[in-house]
């Protein structure tokens, strides 16, 4: 539910304070709009209803801890079943307060530096039994927001607050009259096992330091140090080592190590603590301490912290939209800006990826989900954050130098080579392309042709396929693999020709057209293939075999850089729209069965595959429906895991009216804003979009004063700034997106064109009478194979021996050709294509002649051109259903076409 605050404004020291971190370029005062009480940070926190998802991936996996934009320290709750690690809301425990966090990804993560506040005796030692002093919380009590979590701990009796800076976390605890009231602190605990930590008690002071790392079980690590204060000298303190628990011990390391200290709180209920975090040295993390928390003030750093939130919020500022609505886009758009996060410290120091410490004059960010953002994340934040995007990518190339390649999916200073292809290039592709251009290009270039020439990143390669790659063009078995290599391939090509390398530009264009040796033609989709050549027969559009967290009929649609041609291989604009409302029967259809997923990041762009085919209002209904029923304001709100913002960027470019269709490209491809009006607050000028009419469908657009057909834009067009103002109506607009000129680019330079799909002329079939063997099941007549849909498993079928299905034109009509689409393009296997079968003709129903005659058919759709002839009756005879032994005949469509 929505849950509006009113926000106190503190002074510009604190402010100041927090811009010093290297957060965020904010303003100096909080946002009019005031947009974090919009903001629920309890949305994605639970399980969505996808069926089968990815791994860890059933729903946003989000935490609702106190976090500043980019911020270094993600303080806040861990439960005991969260999905893969983490916090649950639908958890009744909680087992600690930790401070690092990852917004959605799907590999158990984090949880480092754990803290719990309780109260009586340390009975069993914390660091083999630590869950055993976890407590139930109190739901009631239980509040998020922007910079801010609180819960009460029933068990103990204890309130808990939380905030952060970008370098240090604040907790306030009141607990109940007590000369017993303690709080833990783990330095050898984290989700992803316990390993080696030191700590230090000095007073009101604990330094230390912990093993972290272990991300989706890679074996590399890394060192956080720590300086935790209190706002009193605590009345005891000990230390444990395992299973062994010393009290009065000042020091302690080795594995499953921590400390607790005790407060008597008879009289004075509220304790104070703040922890500053670094990668370098715990005198980093006292200077980050000094510089960004040198008060005692919590109300203060929280009130900094929704401040620096509304400041990023607000360069987004929409108007109209009901109350859920707002909820939905500045949640989903505080996502997208929790992440990467600084990791440097105030004074610039940071360790490298080569384990070394440097210095850097600018913030360093790290922890790069590669493949989930590549695809709008990295766009997004280029086009809101520009200063911070610059950074970024000065981060990118800065990991690329140290450790040899730009990252894959890197955590801290480690390349842990998680998911597949080559995601760094694309990135930083996207970055530049849409506008952050002050890094150092050249080096950057250097690094996406040293890993697409097979070179390593901290002693492996991330490309390991590459020589089957560049040998076959193709890697064997693996067509996910295949396209990510060709995407990463066309990133590569667009930022060395963006840069004059025209060299570059040419090798790695034609390796991105290599695509079209994954597609299998006689399927009709994506398809695994041999080392010899050959493509793996039946295919399965629904099965993830060969996929990387997909399947066939998903992958499919990968290829945004070169649409034009991947619709003539399916057979021109109108099949490949049938088949698009057939992907788009399910919007979040997990990963086997042969429809849209929204839950996982391979699909993300295909709604504005209907932009090439002429049909952008196809990607109107696909994008609000999406947006609608798979986007909510519950804890199960997102369709899938965030994977640091990358699921929730997708909402805020459907919000915006637009989508960076071709990842590494600078092409926006439009559907009409979510909202009625909206301002993007940029350096170089803003973006005003508004809308007149009422409906989901564009009827018109104008680009400043000038109207335009075309269903997408340029980067250029908005760069210094430009209005937008779009004429929405019910219908589809039939003049706007739907021209031969109208659709956004596709780049097929390098690769052979397919062979123009042949101009069938009408469809005379289409809604006509049929006469039709005994359905397999009453909402499966032979009227199916004639309504001109694939959409919601359109189809005829019968078990009947010698099925037949015969359709009356009406009277004699000139007929040129014949479709026949089977069970494949229907998202079945291929193997129930329909192997032997003829269709006849006659003028009168009683005289018949063959015009077809096909044996041992495998695939997927049938074009059949016969010498133009006159028909009234056409009939689909099938003699052999299936090359298996299942007797049903399948038939989606059956198509007559001529004048």
């Amino acid at each position: 539910m929505l849950r509006p605050r009113c926000v106190r404004l503190f002074g510009a020291v604190l402010l100041a304070a927090l811009s010093a971190g290297g957060v965020v370029a904010a303003p100096a005062r909080a946002a009019a709009t005031q947009p974090t009480r919009y903001v629920d940070p309890f949305i994605g926190t639970d399980d969505s209803t996808a069926p089968d998802p990815v791994a860890g991936g059933s729903g946003g996996s989000t935490y609702p801890g106190a976090v500043v934009p980019f911020g270094g320290v993600q303080f806040g709750p861990d439960t005991p079943t969260a999905s893969p690690s983490g916090y649950r809301f639908s958890d009744t425990a909680v087992e600690d307060f930790s401070l690092t966090h990852f917004d959605g990804a799907g590999c158990a993560n984090n949880e480092d530096l754990p803290l719990l506040p309780v109260t009586g005796e340390i009975g069993a030692s914390p660091g083999t039994g630590w869950t055993g002093y976890a407590s139930a919380h109190s739901k009631a009590e239980e509040s998020a927001a922007p910079g801010y979590y609180r819960t009460v701990l029933e068990r103990y009796g204890t309130g808990v607050e939380l905030t952060a800076t970008t370098r240090t976390g604040m907790g306030r605890l009141t607990y109940p009259a007590s000369t017993a009231a303690r709080l833990l602190l783990g330095a050898g605990r984290s989700a992803t096992g316990d390993r080696a930590g030191s700590v230090r008690i000095d007073g009101s002071e604990i330094t230390g330091s912990m093993t972290a790392g272990g991300f989706c079980d890679a074996s590399k690590t890394y060192q956080i140090y720590f300086d935790l204060r209190f706002d009193r000298e605590p009345t005891g303190f000990g230390t444990w080592t395992g299973d062994e628990v010393t009290a009065g011990s000042a020091d302690a390391s080795g594995t499953r190590t921590g400390a607790y200290v005790t407060f008597d709180t008879t009289s004075a209920p509220v304790v104070r603590f703040k922890v500053g975090i670094s990668y370098v040295s715990v005198q980093g993390a006292q200077r980050n301490l000094a510089a960004e928390n040198p008060g005692w003030d919590f109300d203060a750093v929280r009130a900094a912290a929704d401040a620096a939130w509304n400041g990023v919020l607000d360069r987004v500022q929409v108007s109209g939209g009901t109350a859920a609505d707002l909820q939905k886009f500045y949640t989903a758009l505080y996502h997208v800006f929790q992440s990467p996060n600084v990791s440097s410290d105030v004074d610039g120091a940071y360790r490298g990826f080569d384990g070394a410490v440097h210095s850097s004059a600018h913030p360093v960010y790290q922890n790069y989900s590669g493949w989930d953002v590549y695809r709008s994340w990295a766009a997004l934040v280029a086009l809101l954050a520009p200063a911070e995007a610059n950074d970024i990518a000065r981060s990118l190339v800065l990991d690329g130098q140290q450790g040899g390649l730009l990252p894959k999916w890197s955590q801290q200073t480690n390349e842990d080579l998680v998911m597949t292809g080559d995601p760094g290039p694309i990135v930083v592709g996207s970055l530049y392309a849409f506008g952050a251009r002050d890094f150092d290009t050249a080096a950057a270039l250097s690094l996406m042709e040293k890993s697409s020439g097979g070179g390593t990143t901290q002693g492996s390669p991330i490309r390991g396929n590459q020589a089957a790659f560049t040998g076959l063009h193709y890697i064997p078995g693996s067509p996910s693999d295949s396209l990510e290599y060709a995407a990463s391939d066309f990133a590569v090509a667009r930022f060395a020709h963006a840069l004059g390398d025209e060299e570059s530009y040419r090798t790695h264009l034609t390796r991105a057209q290599w695509w079209r040796e994954s597609f299998g033609p006689e399927s009709g989709y994506v398809q695994p293939r041999e080392a010899d050549g050959g493509w793996r027969r039946p295919l399965d559009p629904a099965s993830p075999s060969g996929f990387t967290e997909g399947n066939a009929a998903q992958y499919t649609w990968m290829v945004p850089y070169d649409y034009a041609d991947l619709v003539g291989a399916m057979g021109g604009r109108f099949v490949a729209r049938q088949r698009l409302d057939h992907h788009f029967t399910e919007v979040n259809a997990g990963q086997s069965r042969p429809y849209y997923y929204i839950g996982n990041e391979p699909e993300h762009g295909v709604p504005w595959a209907y932009n090439f085919v002429g049909h952008p209002a196809g990607a109107s209904d696909a994008v609000r429906r999406v947006a609608t029923e798979s986007f909510t304001t519950g804890p199960g709100g997102l369709p899938g895991n965030d994977d640091l913002g990358a699921t929730s960027a997708w909402y805020v470019w459907a919000a915006l009216g637009m989508y960076p269709v071709t990842p590494g490209a600078d092409t926006l491809a439009l559907h009409g804003p979510l909202f009625p009006g909206l301002v993007i607050r940029r350096p170089g000028g803003d973006i005003t979009v508004a809308t007149s009419g009422v409906g989901p469908y564009v009827q018109g657009l104008t680009v400043g004063r000038a109207a335009t057909t075309h269903s997408y834009l340029r980067y250029p067009d908005l760069a210094a700034g430009a209005q937008l103002t779009y004429t929405m109506g019910a219908a589809p607009g039939p003049d706007w997106g739907t021209g031969a000129q109208d659709a956004p680019p596709s780049f097929a330079d390098g690769g052979t064109p397919f062979p123009e799909a042949p101009d069938l002329g009408e469809n005379l079939a289409l809604g006509r009478p049929v006469t039709a063997s005994a359905p397999c099941a009453a909402a499966e007549p032979g009227t199916n194979a004639v309504d001109g849909a694939l959409r919601g498993d359109s189809k005829w079928c019968s078990a009947q021996a010698g099925a037949a299905l015969e359709v009356d034109l009406g009277s004699a009509r000139t007929v040129s050709s014949f479709v026949v689409v089977h069970a494949g393009l229907g998202g079945e296997s291929t193997a129930w294509n329909t192997a032997d079968f003829r269709i006849r003709t006659s003028t009168d129903g009683s005289g018949w002649s063959t015009a077809v005659d096909v044996t041992g058919s495998r695939s997927s759709r049938t074009v059949h051109l016969v010498t133009p002839q006159s028909v009234r009756y056409a009939r689909l005879e099938v003699l052999r259903p299936t090359a298996t032994a299942d007797p049903a005949t399948r038939i989606y469509e059956f198509e007559i076409h001529g004048g």
